[in-house]
């Protein structure tokens, strides 16, 4: 059973700043940390840390599988 919180570790394969509804948000495609399969998700730039790009390793934060934040690890 997955917890209600969770943290993802992965890496930005592709960031591409798009427009919904006239809101900002980014598309990015990523590998999880552990796995060679690419995922794609949208996000709120608020929840993003600034400027990300393509080869950041990422934390990202989930509540019951919503995003709540996303940080860039060292």
């Amino acid at each position: 059973m997955i917890g209600l919180q969770q943290t993802l570790e992965i890496t930005l394969l592709e960031v591409q700043p798009i427009s919904i509804h006239a809101s900002p948000y980014y598309e990015i495609s990523y590998k999880v940390a552990g796995s060679e399969a690419v995922q794609q998700m949208r996000i709120n730039p608020e929840a993003f840390y600034p400027n990300p790009q393509p080869g950041d390793r990422v934390a990202v934060n989930l509540l019951m599988g919503n995003i709540m934040g996303a940080s860039k690890l060292d």
